[in-house]
């Protein structure tokens, strides 16, 4: 068995605190499909707990042992598939909470009908069951739908594909470093992949006004699901990654 494309973030699989009630999971690396290749991609979940009740975005692998150290953590209450991109794992988790709903981007709803309970879209304003506690911003790019959000307690925006920040040194083969930098991928000069990018060039308006509420809630960290999160200089860091949206 070949060894990874990305060299993993540890501990894998097992949840990481980056403050209170909120925590990352990385998991295994998928394989990330780009002009007729398969490139390696880093996977995380971010966890976020609302009045004892587990928030998961982005779910990556189930696993038992995963499972029960979140159930130690709280009731899993939301399954959350963020983007057009991001819903391989859904099934998974929402089979092993069948109590749990499941908000997905919206153009995902015809691949999910056999769910325990019916899947709700995501869109342009928090649900009651989190508007408390989360804002969200709803992208809807043509071909490409993501939801981003914000943790206002802990000042945390949790991003999927449209920032990312993989780190050169983790990609294993040099041709693959190549074509991740290339195509705006890689750190730290990362921001929306270039599949994402070149057809939303239309939709630009929608980026900056994105960009603008990311700026507007002065977030101190943001989580990605892709690569090194940011911890410091985030507005700089916003205005980087979006000024192909924004000139």
């Amino acid at each position: 068995m070949s060894g990874p494309g990305y060299r993993p973030y540890q501990p894998q699989l097992q949840p990481l605190q980056r403050a209170d009630h909120l925590w990352i999971v990385d998991g295994p690396e998928v394989g990330y499909r780009l002009a007729g290749l398969t490139l390696p991609c880093p996977t995380r979940m971010t966890v976020v707990r609302i009045g004892g009740a587990l928030w998961l975005h982005s779910p990556c692998e189930f696993s038992a042992p995963l499972a029960a150290q979140l159930a130690a953590l709280g009731e899993i209450g939301w399954i959350i598939a963020p983007n057009s991109f991001h819903y391989t794992h859904i099934a998974d988790w929402a089979a092993a909470n069948p109590r749990a709903e499941c908000h997905l981007s919206p153009d995902l709803l015809p691949r999910f009908t056999s769910l325990p309970s019916p899947a709700h879209a995501l869109g342009e304003a928090p649900p009651a069951a989190w508007s408390g506690e989360l804002d969200q911003i709803h992208v809807d790019l043509g071909g490409f739908i993501e939801t981003i959000f914000f943790h206002r307690p802990t000042a945390t925006a949790i991003v999927t594909d449209l920032m990312q920040n993989f780190e050169a040194d983790r990609v294993v083969n040099p041709i693959t470093r190549l074509i991740l930098r290339t195509g705006g991928s890689i750190g730290p000069s990362g921001k929306t992949s270039i599949d994402i990018r070149l057809p939303a060039r239309r939709y630009r308006d929608r980026v900056r006004a994105a960009a603008a509420q990311m700026l507007a809630w002065a977030p101190k960290r943001i989580i990605l699901s892709h690569g090194k999160c940011y911890d410091a200089d985030i507005l700089a860091e916003i205005n980087r990654a979006f000024r192909w949206a924004t000139g």
